[in-house]
């Protein structure tokens, strides 16, 4: 909310100031790919103003981006976390955050929002930055678990998970990792963001925000 002290001009305009959003990407993929991926939610265009930034571990490209390829410019690929051989568990956890607290904070930015695995490192950056009081929420699209017991996430947090996507129930136990205010909505598709019809969504989504 508009701080009471400011003036009415300067509190007009502190109130139309879109939120600032850091969006990392998943696994295999870069900053390119998830903004082509957002664009078939076009209505989250319109909500916020948002950024972008590669993950650390550069990668080969997840298999199921490769028909997108052509569509996109940049030709490096990245993750955030490393995968132990028998891919129990992830590593590179502290590498990870630390780049996210950097950039979030050089954006100064409200919210962060992670796809797949890009929203694991979003949900812990994002409750470091909450607890200094320097972060409103998290989004997480089609996230997934980090594979690790005993983190607390008590920030506000918006999850939107794929019907039918393989990795639903591992987005579930991540929405079940956090305790603070949370609302869960699933769309009609897989491993993706919803399309733009699916209107409720961008609605629920709006109220989130708005009660940030």
């Amino acid at each position: 909310a508009p701080s009471p002290s400011l003036p009415p001009l300067a509190m007009a305009e502190e109130k139309k100031r879109k939120l600032k959003v850091l969006c990392l990407h998943g696994s295999g993929t870069n900053k390119e790919f998830i903004n082509f991926l957002q664009m078939s939610m076009s209505c989250l265009r319109t909500l916020c103003e948002w950024h972008y930034m590669d993950g650390i571990v550069e990668a080969d490209p997840f298999p199921s981006i490769k028909p997108f390829l052509k569509l996109i410019k940049q030709d490096t690929f990245f993750s955030w976390l490393k995968k132990s051989e028998d891919g129990t568990k992830y590593t590179g956890f502290d590498e990870a955050c630390e780049a996210a607290i950097t950039e979030a904070k050089r954006l100064d930015a409200d919210l962060l929002l992670g796809f797949s695995q890009g929203s694991i490192v979003a949900s812990l950056v994002g409750q470091q930055l909450f607890s200094d009081g320097k972060l409103k929420g998290v989004i997480s699209v089609c996230g997934v678990d980090p594979k690790r017991d005993g983190d607390k996430l008590t920030l506000p947090s918006f999850h939107i998970i794929g019907k039918t996507d393989s990795l639903r129930e591992r987005s579930i136990k991540l929405y079940d990792t956090f305790s603070g205010t949370k609302e869960l909505v699933e769309h009609e598709a897989g491993h993706k963001f919803p399309s733009s019809k699916e209107t409720d969504i961008a609605k629920k989504l709006k109220k989130f925000l708005d009660g940030l």
